[in-house]
């Protein structure tokens, strides 16, 4: 609950309170994910390969990162469950185009509801 809560602050402190009442909030195609930056891209992003999965980066810099520092960029924390997740299989969402990952529907959902819930 503690990230969830500060996940909402950040999305709501970087949207403006006009547009925290109503983000835009959707399920992105993975492959325009930059899972460096965590956000959704306008075109297809770079695919990178590292241990078997493929990733996706905006940039020859992404690239790097993910060489230099794997755990860092392609592991995220569900922000209900607080779980670990490959950002290369992890369920997505949206919110004004900072992409969140979880570890299923289940808690993308809850996620999601608690964004439409009134404060």
């Amino acid at each position: 609950m503690a990230v969830f809560a500060a996940v909402t602050v950040a999305v709501a402190g970087a949207a403006g309170a006009a547009r925290a009442a109503t983000p835009d909030v959707s399920i992105p195609e993975r492959s325009r994910v930059c899972m460096m930056q965590d956000t959704v891209m306008a075109t297809p992003a770079i695919p990178l390969s590292h241990g078997g999965r493929t990733y996706y980066g905006c940039c020859e810099m992404c690239k790097a990162k993910i060489a230099a520092e794997p755990a860092r960029y392609t592991v995220a924390r569900d922000p209900v469950s607080g779980a670990a997740v490959d950002k290369a299989t992890a369920e997505l969402l949206s919110v004004d185009g900072r992409v969140f990952y979880f570890e299923s529907g289940a808690t993308r959902g809850t996620f999601r509801s608690r964004l439409a819930a009134p404060n």
